[in-house]
């Protein structure tokens, strides 16, 4: 139950005569079809324009919302649109997620700053479910693409081939939606096999054996670690002629500042027969626990 007044797809209540509209009416989910409470300035205003065409005998149905929203914390942008991991969980959806830091114009131009994608997406259909985004840097900008992608039911491949406008003071050449959409293609053709930092932290509680493979460099690794035993520094550059060090037996989760590197080692360390790797998604960046060292 939302507790707020219910209407129909043209904002009618009980009584047909009269409407309702803005912060006192439920909403739809445009994805899974549920009632919910979403008061929005911009959903109100929507909602004045879908009741007056109806009045006027035009009749379309309002579609609904994907609850979209955005905040500025301090320096920080926080949004969120369409189904969280749970909500999706919880609809029934068979779903892979993804996180993708990164920063959000090239690394060489002035000013640019991080961002945190995380994707979900139906494993089945390949759709885009939802999208949050954390970060400093422009995440406004890429809470609007997945918003249009999500609304027109778009694929998770179809996300990677979006032609989005690309200049240096906007984005990279890749943009960051774009490589998250493609670490989501990698996982779903199995050669990407991640572990999420919640899952980890898991392990680390539970006192399980596995080996946490920090493959940044030395000099990473001193300004920012993660500290618990399971944590084993093996530089990627080194990673070749020293991985006979590391037991096969164990698991393996490998990591780096954004888990690009940490992708790598999976591979590598497939390529030389180990077969219980994976790499912790997001990598130290995308880490929400405790650390040492400079943040």
């Amino acid at each position: 139950m939302t507790r707020a007044i219910q209407v129909n797809e043209y904002l009618q209540t009980s009584d047909p005569d009269i409407y309702a509209g803005g912060d006192c009416v439920e909403n739809t989910h445009r994805i899974n079809g549920k009632k919910m409470y979403a008061p929005l300035g911009s959903t109100a205003n929507k909602h004045g324009r879908y009741i007056a065409d109806h009045i006027a005998g035009r009749g379309t149905p309002f579609p609904g919302v994907l609850g979209t929203a955005i905040c500025k914390v301090l320096d920080y942008t926080i949004a969120r649109t369409g189904l969280s991991e749970n909500e999706a969980k919880a609809s029934g959806f068979d779903i892979e997620t993804v996180i993708c830091p990164g920063p959000d114009r090239p690394h060489y131009y002035p000013g640019k700053a991080n961002i945190i994608i995380k994707l979900i997406a139906d494993k089945k259909s390949g759709r885009l479910l939802g999208s949050q985004i954390i970060g400093p840097g422009d995440a406004a900008k890429r809470i609007e693409i997945a918003v249009t992608a999500i609304s027109s039911q778009a694929t998770i491949q179809d996300v990677a081939a979006f032609d989005l406008a690309y200049a240096p003071p906007y984005s990279a050449a890749m943009d960051n939606m774009i490589t998250a959409a493609h670490v989501m293609l990698n996982k779903f053709s199995g050669i990407a096999k991640a572990v999420s930092p919640l899952a980890v932290k898991g392990k680390m509680d539970r006192n399980e054996d596995f080996i946490l493979l920090d493959v940044r460099s030395p000099k990473e690794y001193e300004a920012l670690r993660i500290d618990h035993p399971a944590v084993t520094l093996m530089p990627l550059g080194r990673l070749r002629e020293e991985c006979q060090k590391l037991p096969r037996e164990k698991e393996i989760i490998a990591f780096c500042q954004v888990s690009l590197r940490g992708y790598e080692a999976q591979r590598i360390l497939e390529d030389q027969g180990f077969t219980r790797v994976s790499f912790m998604d997001g990598g130290i960046m995308a880490w929400p626990f405790s650390t040492i060292g400079n943040t």
